[in-house]
């Protein structure tokens, strides 16, 4: 790790890539909120919208489910899991 360049960061290029994103429908206005904010960085990364796909679930715990299949299907670069648990009086 000392030879390491430590001192410059690359840019981050998301054309030609292909998203998934799992959403649970929880908490649905946090999570939608989530979801807008990650497609618009996404889009700002150059990830063309269609090559976003987003799937909404019920749950947090439908989340890895989702994860799973679309993760089995090949067809994307890289998946975003947004589940959100509130936990009152913490």
């Amino acid at each position: 790790m000392q030879e390491a360049d430590k001192g410059s960061l690359q840019a981050l290029d998301g054309e030609g890539l292909s998203i998934g994103i799992v959403r649970a429908r929880f908490n649905d206005p946090i999570t939608r909120a989530l979801e807008s904010a990650c497609h618009d960085e996404l889009l700002a990364l150059g990830v063309q919208a269609h090559d976003i796909r987003s799937v909404t679930v019920p749950g947090a715990l439908e989340v890895p489910v989702a994860l799973d299949a679309l993760a089995r299907s090949g067809d994307f670069d890289a998946l975003v899991a947004l589940g959100c648990v509130i936990r009152g009086e913490t």
